[in-house]
């Protein structure tokens, strides 16, 4: 996956867990979604971000969106969120907008090889 301006990228680990509101209480589920990051990965949680495929594209070429909601498990402080919830699949419902169904994708986003090398290790 290709991540425009962004030249690394890395999958989300498979121990990572996601709160979520009650189904009536958001419009769309990851409006609603607070990701725990597991205490290794915790100095990344601001790389975690929403990214959707571009469309008109024939290669995988992915816009980023918006940053995810991240806790650690030390601050599971919310008592309005049901879960927690193994993160794949996690998708009941995706946005579409004006018959557009739009897929969003979760990634981790590195501006250096560096990081994304301490990373890998940690994964």
């Amino acid at each position: 996956m290709i991540v425009r301006d962004f030249k690394f990228n890395a999958d989300m680990p498979d121990d990572m867990k996601y709160l979520r509101l009650p189904e009536k209480t958001s419009p769309f589920i990851e409006y609603g979604m607070i990701f725990i990051i597991p205490e290794r990965l915790k100095n990344f949680r601001k790389n975690l971000f929403y990214v959707k495929k571009l469309q008109n594209e024939d290669s995988n070429i992915y816009q980023k969106l918006f940053p995810i909601k991240c806790i650690t498990p030390d601050d599971q402080k919310h008592p309005e969120y049901e879960g927690p919830f193994d993160v794949f699949p996690f998708y009941e419902k995706s946005t579409q907008r004006k018959r557009n169904p739009r897929d969003y994708y979760l990634l981790f986003l590195f501006r250096h090889q560096a990081d994304f090398k301490r990373y890998s290790h940690l994964k």
